[in-house]
């Protein structure tokens, strides 16, 4: 089992979160490492997403961040851009599957 599946798996919980403002997102990644926490989804259903995944990167390096809802190559290239760990995919498409293999970033789709 890989180190972030180890991560994931004691975690039990990710909380999927949709970010309207960017400026937002540093707060909420805070208060869900202070609360035992250190991870987040967040879904690529709002333009602010990949800023956001940007922002809480830069501000908790070490926090556990997927990128989800995630349909395109476009969108995957934008979520490894922006430093997510891993991508979420709300069903199976061949195309995205087989480029986030090429792009070795983990996925998982359902």
């Amino acid at each position: 089992m890989s180190k972030l599946n180890q991560q994931l798996a004691a975690l039990k919980i990710i909380p999927v979160i949709a970010i309207n403002d960017a400026d937002d997102a540093v707060t909420l990644a805070k208060v869900l490492i202070e609360n035992g926490m250190p991870c987040a989804e967040i879904t690529f259903r709002t333009p602010a997403a990949a800023e956001a995944i940007r922002n809480i990167r830069e501000a908790y390096p070490d926090m556990l961040i997927g990128s989800g809802t995630i349909l395109t190559t476009a969108q995957v290239d934008q979520s490894i851009a922006a430093g997510v760990d891993f991508i979420v995919s709300p069903g199976f498409n061949p195309t995205t599957v087989k480029y986030c293999q090429q792009r070795n970033v983990p996925m998982s789709w359902g």
